[in-house]
């Protein structure tokens, strides 16, 4: 199994990260919280958002545990199971957009990725450079670029394209959550809290892969990176008279003509 060591190594070799990948780990109680991770309501006075969370973990480089006390967003607070969810399933709290239909809402909710309640009770994360525990997932963000490598990566073995949802809202459960529960990479659209209080860029998105894909996806990144996917992306495909690199592209092409015939 490959390390978190190893795979901060390899993303800052083959990714080039502008912020701290973060681990993630749910937890169903206290234990295995590590004594330096901040608290926000004991530490700051006031509970954050998910996002915000993640913003000071990827761009500060601080260790964060959250619970439901702590934790001030409702749509992450039921995705993460920390509280019942028939309320917000019902549809009818006009969330943004506040014009939005009370049955569209409805389907936007029951569509987000939630954890069952009460399995877990806190949510805990850190830097994979300096994350003390065994994470669940690792959430990386970065431009369309970065996320194309990581997204090359995840499929390299097997071929068999990733799937992701959105809508455009509570980026951090499709992220999180889904990654988690089903098992498998996702590449993600930050929606408008992570932009508004975790203080994304317009251009990131996001990426994230559960612990039973980490050694996959770095040997997919390696292996990527050497059969000519790399990053950053080099210029001059504008070129009118651009040739491409791999013969196969040409054998390609011309099977394909002669075949069409």
């Amino acid at each position: 199994m490959v390390n978190l060591a190893e795979i901060d190594d390899t993303i800052s070799t083959y990714i080039k990260p502008q912020t701290y990948p973060v681990a993630i780990k749910m937890l169903p109680g206290e234990e295995g919280i590590p004594g330096l991770a901040k608290r926000p309501l004991r530490d700051y006075g006031t509970p954050f958002a998910v996002c915000q969370a993640i913003a000071l973990c990827r761009k500060e480089g601080l260790t964060i545990a959250l619970d439901r006390e702590s934790q001030s967003c409702p749509i992450a607070l039921v995705g993460l199971g920390l509280v019942r969810p028939e309320e917000y399933l019902s549809g009818k709290y006009p969330l943004v957009p506040t014009n939005q239909p009370a049955e569209a809402r409805r389907k936007i909710a029951e569509a987000m990725p939630r954890f069952p309640f009460g399995k877990f009770n806190f949510i805990l994360m850190a830097p994979i450079r300096s994350a003390s525990f065994d994470p669940d997932a690792i959430l990386f963000y970065g431009n369309g670029a970065q996320i194309m490598r990581l997204i090359q990566a995840a499929v390299f073995s097997s071929g068999e394209a990733l799937t992701s949802k959105s809508t455009g809202t509570g980026g951090c459960l499709f992220s999180i959550v889904a990654t988690i529960l089903e098992g498998v990479c996702k590449y993600t659209i930050p929606g408008n809290g992570e932009r508004r209080l975790g203080l994304m860029d317009d251009g990131e998105m996001g990426f994230a892969m559960p612990k039973n894909r980490f050694e996959e996806v770095m040997i997919g990144l390696k292996l990527s990176h050497e059969g000519k996917q790399t990053y950053p992306i080099s210029p001059g495909y504008l070129k009118l008279d651009y040739k491409f690199g791999a013969p196969a592209y040409v054998e390609l092409r011309r099977a394909l003509v002669e075949s069409s015939k």
